[in-house]
């Protein structure tokens, strides 16, 4: 992989910079290749360093070095050095593509979908960057785009799981429930085995109201499934249980999972939802609690502890809660700010 990065941008790069630069710099850039394709990254970087040293405009010695960062995932770096790149030649498709993966790894997802679209325009993106390209929309919540450059890779690669698993959870979250369980199920033909694409088709039953083959497909993954994964699975199997007013078995399955990992800011708000049906509304109060301490922006369990609040006859703050909740998406959360319990 790292000989065939390198003579894709070795051969039109010298053609713009060849004459400008001495035959001393020259051999030292032939020698930094040869140590780099020998896995002797750090004499290779040394010496792409003192290549850009001697010719600050020798451009595929700055994108060396940033692919040797972006090898070290020392993401700064790499980022500084490909656009140090692209300052020397905005022409060349692989300058703009390693920026974009640069700036996905620093999670800038706006910048990611930016400069791969700029390396589009000067040649065809690989699968991988069609991915990088949807995951970024998906993190944008630009759902529908992600599918199309989903498919863009599925058409490079009809046989990755991965693919489809992921462009599922796109239209599931554009609540295209049938595209979402199609992909799922090509997934699992792919890869039987995916606890990820087990755990989706359980949430895509669920949210289908098929609450008997959810609990299948729950239940099959947990059978095989790491701690980490049987997290995921636990929270779909207490949904499951909520789904049906078990509530019982619901606050089981959550508990189960919030031993497995009690930081766990979604496991939080589950557990507060449902100590709310079980009229328990200072134990939702402080699972609330928890979870904004967790993930301050969560929506789900301002509304949950604007509830506990209400309850806990703390109307104020209850009110202030489900204000909060409407200001980060809670279109239920409006009903309760406008009904006689706020207005009063």
């Amino acid at each position: 992989m790292k000989l065939r990065l390198l003579l894709i941008f070795l051969i039109p790069f010298f053609a713009f910079s060849q004459g400008k630069r001495t035959l001393a710099t020259k051999k030292m850039f032939d020698k930094a290749v040869e140590a780099y394709n020998a896995g002797n990254n750090d004499e290779a970087l040394g010496m792409f360093k003192q290549c850009v040293a001697d010719d600050p405009t020798f451009t595929e010695a700055y994108l060396n070095i940033s692919y040797i960062y972006f090898e070290a995932k020392d993401y700064d770096n790499s980022l500084s050095n490909s656009l140090k790149a692209l300052q020397t030649n905005q022409f060349q498709s692989s300058i703009f593509i390693q920026t974009a993966r640069c700036y996905y790894h620093l999670e800038q997802y706006d910048s990611t979908v930016h400069y791969m679209k700029q390396g589009s325009s000067f040649g065809a993106l690989s699968e991988s960057d069609y991915l990088y390209s949807a995951k970024s929309l998906v993190y944008l919540g630009e759902y529908r785009e992600a599918t199309l450059y989903f498919g863009k890779a599925i058409e490079l690669n009809a046989n990755n799981a991965l693919y489809y698993n992921e462009r599922g959870n796109a239209y599931f979250q554009l609540g295209e429930y049938d595209l979402a369980k199609a992909d799922f199920d090509k997934a699992l033909g792919l890869n039987p085995q995916s606890s990820s694409a087990i755990a989706n088709m359980a949430n895509v039953a669920l949210a289908m109201g098929d609450n008997e083959t959810a609990m299948t497909y729950i239940e099959k993954g947990i059978s095989g499934a790491s701690d980490e994964q049987k997290v995921d699975l636990l929270i779909l199997k207490g949904n499951y249980y909520k789904n049906t007013g078990d509530f019982e078995n619901a606050s089981a399955a959550y508990n189960e999972a919030y031993e497995l990992d009690q930081e766990n800011a979604v496991v939080l708000n589950n557990q507060a939802a449902v100590l709310i049906e079980l009229e328990d509304y200072q134990g939702a109060f402080e699972k609330c609690n928890l979870a904004l301490d967790l993930q301050p922006e969560m929506m789900e369990a301002y509304f949950n502890r604007g509830i506990a609040n209400e309850m806990l006859r703390n109307v104020e703050d209850a009110c202030l809660d489900w204000e909060q909740a409407f200001i980060l998406g809670s279109e239920i959360a409006e009903e309760y700010l406008n009904s006689p319990i706020c207005i009063e």
